[in-house]
């Protein structure tokens, strides 16, 4: 075989190799950079070596997702791990709230019907005592209409029976009549006493002969039973002993000292009779 040699053209047919070089360009460097060419590929050795480091590359690569996987799949674990401990406590804390609710709503229902059974036990009770009340009372109110504490046509007063007059006498036949029927002209002790007897006067408030009187030393006061006077009701001005006025008569001003003579209703007290208690 011949090689074949490709024609120049007319143009650069005249023209010699250094011509047709580029500027700056030898024979002898381009004879230099066609001996240095095949150098520039990778030496032998290195390309027996390239294969092996890249297999080494991709064990290494692969061995090292392996392990970051495996980190990865670990703290996923863990953290699946504390989140469900995390959970179980969650759990935990709302069933033990749940069993202290359960017992606090047992406990107030429980109080709350402790409650509402005391209150009826006590309605009950105070039911009872009420009814107990009125049987008392309506006793009470049989006893009084079944005892007489005073004798009739005597009025009841605390602890003692009065009895006014429908006559008139004088201060000593007055006494006389009390002490015939056992008791004694009223002697009063108390302004409640002394109230009750004002209140009871006849409607046209005439005066009545009460058990005091200094007969005995003028300007001493004494009562029927021979006790001192010590509390007194006298009208204003009184006693005045104007006209030999030793006795004393009952107004509806207070106490007036009148003539022993003159003639008065009186009244007469007694201790009342005591009536069964209960």
């Amino acid at each position: 075989m011949c090689d074949l040699v490709a024609p120049k053209s007319p143009e650069m047919s005249g023209l010699d190799e250094e011509e047709l070089m580029p500027s700056g360009w030898s024979p002898f460097d381009l004879g230099t950079q066609r001996s240095q060419s095949p150098r520039s590929f990778p030496a032998p050795w290195l390309r027996r070596l390239g294969f092996p480091l890249l297999l080494a590359f991709f064990v290494l690569s692969f061995i090292l997702s392996i392990i970051t996987l495996t980190q990865v799949f670990q703290n996923q674990r863990l953290y699946n791990s504390e989140q469900e401990a995390v959970q179980e406590k969650l759990n935990y804390l709302s069933a033990q709230l749940k069993g202290d609710q359960d017992l606090r709503d047992k406990g107030q229902l429980e109080a709350s019907q402790f409650i509402e059974q005391l209150n009826k036990t006590l309605n009950l009770k105070i039911n009872n005592q009420l009814e107990a009340s009125k049987f008392t009372e309506q006793l009470n109110k049989t006893l009084s209409a079944l005892c007489r504490p005073c004798p009739c046509q005597w009025k009841f007063y605390k602890d003692s029976c009065y009895y006014f007059s429908v006559a008139q006498a004088s201060w000593e036949t007055a006494r006389k009549a009390c002490e015939a029927d056992g008791t004694n002209l009223a002697i009063i002790s108390s302004s409640e006493e002394q109230n009750y007897l004002k209140l009871n006067l006849d409607s046209n408030r005439r005066p009545r002969w009460i058990g005091l009187s200094d007969k005995k030393k003028e300007g001493t006061w004494h009562w029927v039973d021979e006790t001192a006077l010590g509390q007194s009701f006298w009208n204003e001005g009184e006693p005045n002993n104007a006209g030999d006025e030793d006795c004393c008569e009952l107004i509806p001003n207070g106490w007036n000292d009148a003539p022993c003579s003159k003639e008065n209703y009186w009244i007469c007290e007694k201790k009342a009779s005591p009536c069964p208690m209960l």
